[in-house]
């Protein structure tokens, strides 16, 4: 029987991924990206800034994980007694990621739209060896969302304020050390719970069912880490030559020493090819 030849992998995989300096800003008041674009003077001088540093830094940007528990056990402490609550809305945020997207270069023009013209290329493998990861695409309000939640939420439950209270019941002060100790560790653990479960969250991308264009096809990789990288692990940097009377492509040139092996390519003359 004749063997099928294997196919070359599809062009939606790059073994070059991009961190785009000209990003919307983080909207603090709204918790949530901006849509518009950072001017290109402040992209060019955000690309000057990473290329000096050598260090892509951990931004402002929060994943807002939105889900609605059915039932959500809760003490209050008002009245002293545990409650349950029905169809609670609640708000999760992750821990602030460091962002690269993996896209191949016929399709930067695409992303431009929503992330400017000035980008950093890193290869595949300094960025798979600095500990990033890709997303996990996931439906707002979807059953997968629930279902994440409802396991660390029970934790929630464990309240160790409502035990604390009940510790002068106890008549030998050996057992209230002890138990004073144990809730100690419940409130340690709780806290690392915590933390990894937002460490965990930063890599899930939610969007909505109109972001199918956009934001699903980012095809987007996160680090909760800076990401320090050498010379040697930049492909390519991209800028446009025509921007509002500049040409960044020609000022970075004559400003940078980076070495040859680094390709800096004109916008213009990359997106026309």
């Amino acid at each position: 029987m004749k063997k099928l030849a294997m196919s070359r992998a599809p062009g939606t995989v790059s073994k070059i991924l991009w961190h785009f300096t000209g990003g919307p800003l983080w909207d603090d008041q709204r918790n949530k990206q901006g849509k518009e674009l950072k001017p290109e003077e402040g992209a060019f001088d955000a690309l000057r800034s990473i290329i000096a540093t050598k260090e892509l830094r951990v931004g402002a940007y929060q994943e807002l994980f939105k889900v609605v528990i059915a039932k959500k056990r809760k003490y209050d402490r008002k009245i002293k007694e545990f409650i349950t609550e029905v169809n609670v809305p609640v708000v999760v945020k992750s821990s602030n990621v460091c962002c690269i997207a993996d896209i191949p270069i016929q399709h930067l023009s695409y992303h431009s739209t929503r992330y400017g013209r000035i980008a950093i290329g890193f290869h595949r493998d300094a960025v798979v060896k600095a500990g990033f990861n890709p997303v996990m695409y996931s439906l707002e309000h979807s059953h997968l969302s629930n279902a994440i939640y409802e396991g660390y939420s029970a934790l929630d439950d464990i309240d160790p304020f409502w035990a604390k209270s009940h510790l002068d019941d106890l008549s030998d002060q050996a057992d209230i050390d002890d138990v004073a100790n144990q809730l100690d560790e419940i409130d340690w653990g709780h806290d690392q719970v915590r933390e990894s479960y937002e460490k965990f969250l930063a890599f899930i991308k939610t969007f909505e069912s109109d972001e199918f264009d956009s934001i699903y096809c980012e095809r987007e990789w996160r680090s909760t880490s800076p990401f320090s990288f050498s010379v040697e692990d930049i492909a390519m940097i991209v800028l446009p030559r025509n921007s509002k009377g500049r040409n960044l492509y020609e000022e970075y040139l004559s400003e940078t020493d980076l070495p040859s092996t680094v390709s800096i390519v004109c916008w213009e003359d990359l997106i026309e090819h």
